[in-house]
């Protein structure tokens, strides 16, 4: 057994252990009279949900920092993506256009209606997004050369409108609800077709730069149409009829039948859609139902155990967390950062989430590039990346978010499974486990304890390893 910890210094300024290897068994016998153990039982045998993998997203605000401001932009890039040496990020969820974190507002089409797309310009994409978007994916393949051919797994992208072109909505705005007449936008039936065609043509222009389409969703948070940034109102009904009647017909016309469509694309509960209802008014419909591979959740509000119920009631239908993101608003670094990041991305995969994707991948020390937050807010984002870029110096720091993610991804490659585990006497402490090739079955366990826990470690009931876990710490075991 190897073991992998993470912690914050005392002074909580930053990390006395990162992602550092410790030896097991010096940690159990270290422990002397600790305690007694809490228990993690590992089925192996017993597999719950498939891993499609771990990342975040390259905004326009992060590629922009790599383009303009890393010093050593390749290096870091490495850092993020490499399967061999870095911490093999294989998940990316990009906008199809603005969202809020954006160096300043752009579009892909011109102000006036164009049921044709004959004014469709995705240059912008292709000269401020998309290079750093394809490094990583050339990058990711190199790192994996000398895998087995079944071990290798591309970059893959979750893509997600923030909103419709203007044109194609309500109130004629990106904006979800205008300033003044607080007229909300949603989406026209008349451009239904239009912008199905929008969003497949950005998936083909990503292949054609060689970057993989894994999946699509119809709009990010679709109960949350404000005036601070883009956001599209679309209810169940209107997401079901544009997910079956035109978004599914477009990617099969353009060969991208492939594509994965996920519904919802918002928080575990909403004020007008709780527990579930939204996916569940969705799924009611059975052409939306057959369209559809599963639902994406962001963990900003509700509980996590809505996936339970979804999962009990549609079990063929998966379920991807495709935000969550740190940020001075809640835990900062380090510390509570860790416990909380970490904590969450462990409870999504034991409620079957199929992946984990946190919010920008980099952003600099005042939160930015965070054009609508400046111009609509009068004040930069209170979000974290996972790496914070010093503009003066090019220099980078890798936040608590980095580390929280990285416990899952550097160890539990897309293909690998979760499995049924069971901690008892667990009290302030989460435990989740994996079957993979590589590293065999792998368990991440989160200590909140303010103490040291000693954890008896057993597999199939196989004789138990002892190990101990530092106070307020994350720790990976590998071939349990």
């Amino acid at each position: 057994m190897r073991m992998f910890v993470t912690y914050a210094n005392a002074a909580d300024t930053g990390l006395d252990a990162a992602l550092t290897e410790t030896d097991p068994a010096a940690t159990a016998s270290a422990a002397g009279a600790a305690p007694p153990a809490s228990r993690l039982a590992i089925h192996p045998a017993r597999p719950r949900q498939h891993i499609d993998g771990f990342g975040a997203s390259m905004t326009e605000a992060s590629a922009w920092l790599f383009l303009n401001a890393m010093r050593d932009p390749d290096r870091i890039l490495t850092e993020l993506f490499s399967d061999t040496d870095g911490i093999g990020l294989s998940l990316l969820r990009q906008p199809i256009g603005p969202s809020d974190h954006v160096v300043r507002p752009y579009r892909f089409l011109r102000r006036r209606a164009d049921p044709t797309l004959d004014s469709l310009d995705f240059s912008h994409e292709i000269r401020a997004i998309l290079p750093p978007v394809g490094a990583a994916a050339r990058l990711r393949a190199r790192s994996q050369e000398a895998l087995p051919a079944g071990q290798r797994t591309p970059l893959r992208v979750i893509a997600s409108p923030w909103s419709a072109p203007a044109n194609m909505k309500t109130n004629h705005s990106v904006l979800g609800r205008r300033p003044i007449s607080r007229l909300i936008g949603r989406l026209k039936p008349s451009s239904h077709g239009a912008y199905a065609e929008l969003i497949a043509r950005f998936c083909a222009l990503y292949r054609q730069y060689g970057v993989d389409i894994f999946a699509v969703t119809p709009v990010n948070e679709p109960d949350l149409a404000h005036s601070l940034w883009p956001t599209m109102a679309m209810s169940p009904a209107e997401q079901a009829r544009f997910v079956a009647r035109s978004l599914a017909p477009r990617l099969r016309a353009h060969g991208l039948g492939d594509v994965r469509i996920l519904c919802w694309d918002h928080n575990y509960s909403t004020r007008h859609f709780p527990e579930g209802r939204f996916v569940r008014e969705v799924y009611a419909r059975p052409d939306a139902l057959a369209a559809l591979a599963g639902s994406a959740w962001h963990y900003y509000g509700g509980d996590v155990r809505t996936l339970d119920a979804i999962h009990r009631d549609w079990p063929d239908k998966g379920i991807w967390v495709t935000e969550a993101s740190g940020g001075d608003w809640g835990p900062r670094n380090w510390d509570a950062a860790l416990m909380t990041m970490g904590g969450a991305v462990c409870s999504m995969m034991q409620h079957w989430a199929r992946c984990a994707i946190l919010w920008n991948v980099a952003l600099d020390g005042r939160h930015a590039p965070d054009w609508y937050y400046v111009r609509r807010q009068l004040r930069h984002a209170q979000n974290r990346g996972l790496v914070s870029v010093d503009r003066a110096t090019g220099e980078v720091t890798r936040n608590a978010d980095f580390y929280a993610l990285a416990h899952f991804s550097r160890f539990v490659a897309p293909g690998s499974a979760c499995v049924d585990s069971d901690l008892s006497d667990g009290r302030g402490m989460q435990a989740v486990a994996f079957r993979t090739e590589r590293y065999g079955v792998v368990a991440v366990v989160v200590n909140e304890r303010p103490e040291a826990a000693a954890v008896e470690v057993a597999v199939d009931g196989a004789r138990p390893v002892r190990v101990t876990l530092p106070p307020r710490s994350l720790t990976t075991l590998t071939d349990c």
